[in-house]
């Protein structure tokens, strides 16, 4: 009929529209000035977009948008209605001023916090359609009569909030009482928004983030999602029952961060996943110097609100008063988001810089530790100048503070690369597990441990475990196929490869893995594509070992003569030159050359027991010799 309105298209596509006249609002003359006005536009679009209407809630808003206390007197602390009456003029401004109808005009009804959403349909003149906030279907308005309803629905949607909020009082006031009924054993933080109104602010929030998933995380009695798989959702528009079902979690903490000179203020709220229940908030103002307590006083009233168990070394180290020099803070914060996916060798520095300003930050020391490791392990930097800094910062930072499980890990790794001392290894493992029960880098790096010396199936249960705790982390995933691997279950790596490649990952993230993989099942020419892409130590020597295998000696000569050289000038090369030739078949030189990398403590040597590549000398009664003087435990 021609009076119908015409599709409006998809919900995303609606949302999608909205966001861009909330772009168009904040940088109009009615709200240039004024931003907090548009911090609440865009605060209660987003909730009513992503079916939040719990949130649209003067109590609500007050704790998220302005920091009251959960249970401040609503009725003498008009601070919301204030501020909603100042939106509701701005936008009149705002729609007044324009000389061309919009799309889509948002609007917040008087004596309500949920946003309206009317927009304009092409070919009806007069007409528009309504979307709904949680994600409902547009409703046509066809004529003045069926605009009635649309302020009927109005006035329903102002009743039900009213009614809900009387609800969400009972509920914040019962949940200041334990809340041992509700069931909660497993937990998600999604990752906090930056207020600051200032972008470059982005590396703070995430690190606050991330020092609140790791508070958590000590906690044995709570399932607590890794930081990679939370961080997914960084901007996300799903729904709080969404994401905790895909995360298999019982509840979710989001928030928000404000970062200004000396003073970081953080708002979290708890909520159910069933139903989407708010269970809890709570805003806090501190000093920076504070940074470390608060987000341990975070923890603490997380735990207490859920009733979590906590073991008496859990509540020691959540009721710690810990102070940091601010500059500190900000500089270890820095290094995070670098370690974490920009240039982690830049991490290094920042760290680095942190401990030189603040020389008790126990965090810092362990941070740089990990820098160090994982520039020795990716062959960035000479194996004994590596691994003897990771030792040297891990054992500071336990000085320093033995509750947490970073610098146990990596004492453990340092010791595993760096001297081969399986016992300590073993033993720092079990106390960073003690310590760190959700941590997915000590699952993985226990992982690494147990297939080395060869206890495969421990290993891979192992890193089920990690990837239970981060099931959106590609890394997770590479790791598993690299056990896989080690364990000669080929196809099962290639199915953790295929599964790690439909989440977020990097380019060459997979290459070494796969070349790995098509090496042993003969696809020579697709591995060898996939270490020339690589480059660096590791990846020629495994090139030279395809070509060695081929029976293209000259290439794989060529190769030895460069691992040559890389051993001259930076140590690292003597274990894969005798991977060449292994796969040559040259097993003299290839035990030479074992030989040497034994006395120099190749990190290379640790891989023997497991490694396909020199499968061609096992047989040999030499290379039992080599598995003993590694000194490997059964």
């Amino acid at each position: 009929m021609s009076g119908e309105p015409k599709p409006m298209g998809s919900d995303e596509d609606r949302a999608s529209l909205i966001r861009a006249e909330v772009r168009n609002i904040l940088a109009s003359e009615a709200f240039r000035n004024s931003k907090r006005a548009g911090d609440f536009v865009e605060l209660v679009v987003e909730h009513a977009l992503a079916g939040r209407l719990g949130s649209l809630r003067e109590r609500m808003l007050g704790v998220e948008m302005f920091g009251r206390p959960v249970d401040y007197d609503t009725a003498n602390d008009a601070v919301v209605r204030v501020k909603a009456t100042e939106v509701r003029r701005r936008l009149a401004q705002y729609y007044g001023e324009l000389k061309a109808t919009p799309v889509v005009r948002i609007e917040l009804p008087p004596g309500s916090y949920v946003p309206r959403f009317n927009f304009e349909v092409p070919g009806a003149a007069a007409d528009s359609a309504v979307m709904e906030p949680a994600g409902g279907s547009p409703t046509p308005s066809a004529d003045r009569a069926r605009s009635g309803l649309s302020k009927l629905r109005v006035a329903l949607w102002i009743g039900i909030g009213a009614l809900a909020a009387i609800l969400v009082v009972t509920g914040l006031v019962l949940s200041r009482r334990p809340a041992g009924g509700r069931g909660i054993h497993s937990i998600a933080v999604l990752p906090l928004v930056n207020y600051s109104g200032d972008q470059a602010q982005e590396y703070f929030a995430d690190g606050m983030t991330e020092s609140l998933i790791t508070e958590l995380g000590q906690i044995a009695s709570l399932r607590v999602i890794s930081r990679t798989s939370s961080m997914t959702y960084k901007g996300t528009h799903k729904t709080i029952p969404q994401i905790a079902r895909e995360l298999s979690v019982d509840a979710v903490v989001e928030g928000s961060v404000e970062h200004e000179g000396n003073r970081v203020r953080i708002t979290t709220q708890l909520i159910a996943a069933n139903g989407d229940q708010h269970l809890w908030a709570h805003s806090y103002d501190r000093d920076m110097t504070d940074t470390l307590a608060l987000q341990s006083e975070v923890a603490r009233a997380i735990a207490q609100q859920i009733r979590a168990e906590l073991t008496p070394m859990e509540e020691a180290h959540l009721s710690r008063t810990r102070r940091v020099d601010p500059e500190a803070i900000d500089l270890y914060m820095r290094g995070m988001q670098q370690f974490n996916g920009v240039v982690p060798q830049d991490a290094i520095d920042y760290f680095q810089k942190a401990v030189n300003k603040d020389p008790e930050f126990a965090g810092a020391h362990a941070a740089l530790a990990k820098a160090y490791g994982w520039a020795g392990e990716a062959g960035h930097m000479p194996y004994a100048e590596a691994f003897g800094r990771q030792r040297e910062e891990a054992l500071k930072a336990v000085e320093l503070d033995d509750s947490l499980p970073e610098p146990h890990l990596e004492l453990a790794l340092a010791a595993l690369d760096q001297s081969w001392d399986f016992a300590t290894a073993k033993n720092e493992l079990q106390r960073a597990l003690a310590a760190g029960p959700n941590s997915t880098r000590v699952h993985r790096g226990y992982a690494v441990y147990l297939i080395r010396i060869g206890h495969a199936q421990e290993a891979v249960a192992e890193a089920n475990t990690a990837l239970e705790l981060d099931p959106l982390s590609s890394l997770a995933y590479v790791d598993l196929a690299f056990i896989h691997y080690f364990a000669r279950q080929y196809d099962a790596a290639l199915d953790d490869l295929q599964h790690a490649a439909q989440l977020p990952h990097t380019s060459q993230e997979f290459n070494f893995p796969l070349g790995d993989i098509d090496t042993e099942k003969g696809r020579y020419l697709e591995a060898a594509q996939k270490f020339k892409e690589l480059g660096g130590p590791h990846a020629l020597g495994h090139l030279g070992n395809i070509y060695a295998r081929q029976g293209r000696v000259a290439e794989a000569t060529a190769i030895i003569e460069q691992m040559k050289q890389e051993v001259q000038r930076s140590g690292i090369g003597r274990y894969e030159i005798a991977l060449i030739y292994a796969g040559r078949g040259d097993k003299d030189r290839a035990f030479e050359w074992l030989q040497t990398a034994l006395k120099t403590r190749d990190k290379g040597m640790l891989y023997l027991r497991i490694d396909p590549c020199v499968d061609p000398l096992r047989s040999d009664g030499r290379f039992q010799q080599l598995i003993s003087a590694v000194g490997f435990p059964q």
